[in-house]
């Protein structure tokens, strides 16, 4: 309990470092209360798991328990009625006697022929031996054999030895001396074991893995092995009386198998191994712990090839590269243990703890080592003291200021009881983005004059994570505020236009600032930071974060700008609710020049009052919109105005198709393509109204034109729905039921290969007509 209490007290001194935390407490116990009732549900559902884990485990034990118990009974009315049935067969026990004398005659004369073998036999294994020479980096072919035949006459050794157990210490010492050439043989090809189990990766960056894969067999096959003599001895153990009688009939239960033991034995081996290449390491840069912690890449380099090459010549079961990682992690504390002194200068160990951040960063990020299996933690975890403190003073000021400066903007915005600023081209903007940049480099700078490359990290990924909140926040607010707007636009303040170009506009302007941090501060202040490869890496991963805080304001510009599009269609809904209705016909109206020239001018009254609208609001947004912006204002415009048109065929109720239909189209067309490409590439404009010249072609279009009219559609916008096909056929009213039926049956017949495998899998408005 007094550990409990002293570590409460430390974390509410750490809550509470400054006078003016205690303003915070409120907040803070929110906080706290809130983290408690996570873990109090996380702690109910673990112990809800395991409790049913351990129910289903005592199950399973009480089940298996009945059954030994079964099958023991079993076991022993057969030894029973095996005892009764000796009883009626009259000399039994002379039969039995004789069969056993005959067994230990047979037995006897295969001892006698395997000792005079024995010699040839370790003559031909010694020569298989030679002839690999001993060199764990060549092809070793005869491994395998090799194993085979020695595991025969280890086998018969282990018999032979059993049963000389009874017999004479004379008789027992001159079998012995029979069998030393063999337990030399067999320990010259241990030597040659454990020598591959040291050299593991050494052996597979020669290539060769088809020696890995044999010797993993070899112990693979002792371990198995070696687990049924511990389960038949056992066994034995447990069932004497059956035992005994097995033993008296025929051969004795259980094995006398010497254990070879090499699973500890390997992981041995790899510590052996891990512990020689260290050594060999230090004593390469003996006087020079800044060098050495340079040339320590390998230690990375080694697990991850065990993890990724290793595996997959041995069993799984072995957990190899956790093996490596325990042998390797001990060895790295171990030389941190001796680099870490009173004396070590303070350059060193920034450099050590840098690297041993490195370290784990790789085996637990990148090589998906899990963190438990590193222990004890390198430098004992002290590493986080030195830097942490001073790196976390900095990033919880930038999160005070940007809270603070964020609270002010969001009201404006909401409130918007003034107009937005206007800067000397007359763009809209924020006056605060340029205080919250200002205040970035402020405290980047702070985090320079630490002269650790690793502190400025720490603050380069503060100030990414409060601008992505910054701009998320913005993305909320003003889809907040349109859907206000949306609902009951005489409740809500004026100016939403103006403040969502002024959002928009001042994304374009964060992301400037944000390149400004990479050139000024990253790639030349922080470079005179940057003394090697690891700090090179930081350096980009910096600059990384930053790009990904420019992506983020990009984002949020074209968030805004949907947001101002989703304005003016609400607007427009009226409008084209029209659409395919009786009163969306109106004829073009035709004027006669003084020269006699006779023009006919669309006369779409639905697509002039969208076209009005779009005007006016184009008069705010070309005066006062980042031009870049106003260009994917005017692509979105144009895709959103014909989702809306396309789908009213669909939407409005009452929409029929007619041929009178298709000149209505494209007086509607006529009017839209010249305002769109006012603004934008006519190119670009043509070939997104390619829809409605397939919409046409299925409006108008006999059986093979609206098979022509379809792969035209597919072709353009492959993501197009087979839903709006059948839409378009169904409102029109040359056909009824069964020829849309036909037509839809031609199309799904003709266009098949089309309809399954779309020429790309490209997104174009056409996905959208549903939403």
């Amino acid at each position: 309990m007094g550990e409990i209490a002293d570590n409460a007290v430390g974390s509410l001194a750490e809550l509470l470092r400054y006078p003016d935390d205690l303003s915070k407490i409120s907040s803070i116990k929110e906080r706290l209360l809130r983290d408690k009732a996570a873990i109090d549900l996380q702690l109910k559902t673990g112990v809800k798991t395991q409790l049913d884990i351990t129910t289903n485990g005592l199950k399973n034990i009480l089940d298996a328990k009945a059954l030994v118990g079964e099958l023991s009974n079993e076991l022993m009315n057969l030894n029973t009625l095996c005892a009764q049935a000796e009883n009626m067969v009259p000399g039994f026990a002379q039969i039995n006697r004789v069969a056993k004398v005959r067994r230990n005659f047979l037995a006897v004369e295969d001892v006698m022929r395997n000792l005079q073998g024995l010699p040839a036999r370790l003559d031909e294994i010694e020569a298989l031996i030679d002839a690999d020479g001993k060199d764990i980096f060549g092809p070793m072919t005869n491994f395998l054999r090799i194993h085979y035949e020695l595991s025969r006459l280890r086998d018969f050794r282990d018999q032979a030895m059993f049963q000389a157990a009874r017999s004479s210490e004379d008789a027992k010492s001159t079998l012995q001396k029979y069998f030393t050439r063999l337990d030399n043989v067999s320990q010259e090809f241990d030597v040659i074991l454990f020598d591959i189990a040291e050299n593991l990766l050494e052996v597979l960056r020669e290539g060769n893995s088809s020696l890995i894969v044999r010797w993993a067999k070899v112990v693979d096959m002792d371990e198995r092995l070696d687990a049924k003599a511990k389960i038949l001895n056992s066994a034995s153990e447990s069932h004497k009386e059956l035992a005994r009688h097995l033993s008296m009939n025929s051969q004795p239960m259980g094995t006398h198998r010497t254990l070879r033991n090499y699973d500890e034995k390997l992981t041995d081996c790899i510590k052996l191994g891990a512990r020689d290449v260290f050594k060999n390491c230090v004593s390469t840069f003996p006087d020079d712990p800044s060098t050495l912690l340079d040339n320590l890449y390998w230690v990375t380099r080694d697990i991850l090839f065990a993890k990724t090459d290793l595996t997959k010549c041995v069993p799984a079961s072995w957990k190899i590269t956790n093996r490596f990682v325990a042998a390797y992690h001990q060895e790295m504390y171990v030389l941190f243990k001796t680099l870490v002194t009173k004396e070590t200068e303070a350059g060193l160990l920034l450099k050590i703890v840098r690297w041993s951040q490195k370290y784990n960063d790789t085996l637990v990020n990148e090589l998906k080592i899990p963190s438990e299996q590193l222990t004890p933690p390198l430098l004992d975890g002290q590493e986080e003291q030195i830097l942490d403190d001073y790196m976390r003073l900095i990033c919880r000021k930038i999160e005070e200021w940007m809270t603070n400066l964020q609270k002010t903007e969001y009201n404006e915005f909401i409130e918007r009881g003034q107009a937005p600023d206007v800067d000397p081209e007359s763009k809209y903007g924020l006056a605060n983005t340029p205080i919250v940049f200002q205040m970035l480099n402020q405290q980047i700078n702070v985090g320079i004059d630490s002269d650790e490359i690793r502190v400025v990290s720490g603050v380069i990924h503060e100030c990414k994570r409060q601008l992505l909140l910054r701009q998320q926040k913005w993305i909320n607010v003003v889809r907040d505020e349109v859907q206000k707007s949306n609902a009951a636009m005489d409740e809500v303040p004026g100016g939403l236009l103006e403040y969502c170009i002024a959002v928009a506009n001042d994304q374009v302007r964060g992301a400037d600032y944000t390149e400004n941090i990479i050139n000024r501060q990253v790639n030349v202040n922080v470079d005179v930071l940057v003394h090697s490869d690891e700090d090179r890496n930081i350096q980009s991963k910096m600059v990384q974060e930053l790009e990904d805080a420019m992506d983020g304001f990009i984002a949020t510009a074209k968030s805004c700008v949907l947001e101002m599009v989703g304005m003016v269609m609400f607007d427009l809904q009226p409008s084209f609710a029209n659409l395919f209705k009786s009163s969306w016909y109106t004829p073009a109206v035709t004027t006669t020049a003084p020269d006699g020239t006779v023009t006919s001018v669309p006369a779409s009254v639905v697509i002039q009052e969208v076209i009005r609208t779009f005007e006016e609001y184009n008069s705010e947004l070309t005066e006062h919109f980042n031009p870049d912006l106003f260009q994917i204002y005017t692509d979105d415009l144009l895709e959103a105005t014909l989702v809306a048109y396309l789908s009213a065929i669909s939407k409005n109720k009452g929409a029929s198709l007619s041929p009178r239909s298709i000149d209505q189209i494209k007086n509607d067309v006529a009017l839209m393509y010249p305002f769109f490409t006012s603004f934008t590439d006519s190119e670009h404009v043509e070939s997104q109204l390619n829809g409605i010249e397939a919409f046409m072609g299925l409006a108008s279009g006999d059986k093979v034109g609206a098979v022509e009219a379809f792969r035209t559609l597919k072709e353009n916008f492959p993501d197009a729905p087979m839903k709006f096909v059948e839409d378009i056929l169904r409102a029109r009213e040359d056909l009824d039921s069964k020829s849309l039926k036909e037509y839809m049956e031609t199309i799904r017949r003709e266009c098949a290969p089309l309809i399954m495998n779309p020429p790309s899998d490209r997104r174009t408005y056409m996905s959208r007509l549903y939403r």
